[in-house]
């Protein structure tokens, strides 16, 4: 009598079966290795963008928007020029100048056809663009666009807007203007939506929200 048994090739399947294994194993550990660093990737181009925008914020409150409320008093025509000139390297853009000193002075009820949607790229106050100015590289470096906008004054103080910090409008406090100090002070309130994008990838973007008191 033959024995049908045959173990003939087992040890073929086997090695065939391991190596299998092995390059699910190989592949697994590959796709983990390039999500990483999509991941990383992204994560960098994220905080680039991101302190983009931070610097979008300190430019606009420490530098632009104290100049711009000197326009309120004065000739804004002028002022928003000389603005324009001093930052002409940054493309500094003021779209609206009538609307953007209206949102400066005016509460949110008075501003009429002016926008107030919460997007900063639908009709803007400002924009302006952060380059680098590192040098050595064989390709310029990309820049970052920044838009501006006020979407809400909520309260409308007594600060006075001129280059004399800290003073009130002389109608609202009973001393003399030329006095720091005394009677109640109260800040004009303005909420600002900023949004930081790259020139050449606008999906690379983040979005800050700005409380700030004048």
């Amino acid at each position: 009598m033959n024995h049908l048994r045959n173990e003939r090739g087992i040890a073929l399947v086997t090695a065939l079966l391991l190596t299998l294994i092995t390059l699910v194993i190989v592949m697994a550990l590959m796709y983990y290795i390039e999500m990483g660093t999509k991941m990383s990737g992204a994560a960098k181009r994220y905080k680039d963008v991101r302190q983009a925008g931070y610097g979008g914020v300190s430019l606009t409150v420490n530098e632009l928007m104290p100049r711009l409320e000197n326009a309120v008093l004065g000739d804004s025509v002028s002022v928003i020029n000389a603005l324009k000139g001093d930052y002409a390297s940054a493309n500094l853009t003021i779209p609206d100048a009538n609307c953007l000193k209206l949102k400066l002075s005016s509460s949110t009820a008075l501003w009429g056809s002016c926008s107030s949607t919460l997007d900063p790229k639908t009709a803007p106050d400002m924009t302006f663009t952060l380059n680098s100015t590192l040098a050595g590289f064989s390709t310029p470096t990309q820049g970052y666009i920044v838009y501006t906008k006020i979407v809400d004054t909520s309260v409308v103080g007594n600060t006075d807007p001129s280059e004399n910090n800290y003073l009130r409008k002389p109608e609202n406090v009973n001393e003399s203007s030329a006095v720091q100090g005394s009677g109640v002070t109260i800040p004009t309130i303005y909420r600002i939506e900023i949004q930081a994008e790259r020139e050449q990838n606008p999906m690379e973007r983040t979005k800050l929200s700005v409380v700030y008191a004048y």
